[in-house]
């Protein structure tokens, strides 16, 4: 099977849960940890940007205002791995 980042199965709760009990190398952990973490992100960025949606229904722009910048902040973290998707042919 050919994976590529925009054709793939994505690792189930349970599969990262299997992986780690599998796996005690540090680098594979650091991995897993990376998946759950960025689900994490998606899933506030995705609450976030509702609020924004609910707020400017109500026009309540104080709110949204806050909930964009949350999505933003979000969305916006420099990485710290020290290279870039680009460079390791992502």
């Amino acid at each position: 099977m050919n994976l590529t980042p925009d054709n793939f199965e994505s690792v189930t709760d349970s599969e990262l849960r299997q992986l780690w009990r599998l796996y005690r190398d540090p680098d594979v952990r650091r991995l897993i940890l990376e998946v759950h973490r960025a689900r994490g992100v998606v899933d506030a960025a995705h609450a976030d940007a509702l609020k924004a949606l609910y707020a400017s229904w109500e026009k309540q722009q104080g709110n949204v205002k806050a909930s964009l910048q949350a999505v933003i902040d979000r969305a916006y973290r420099p990485r710290r791995c020290g290279w870039e998707l680009s460079e390791a042919g992502l």
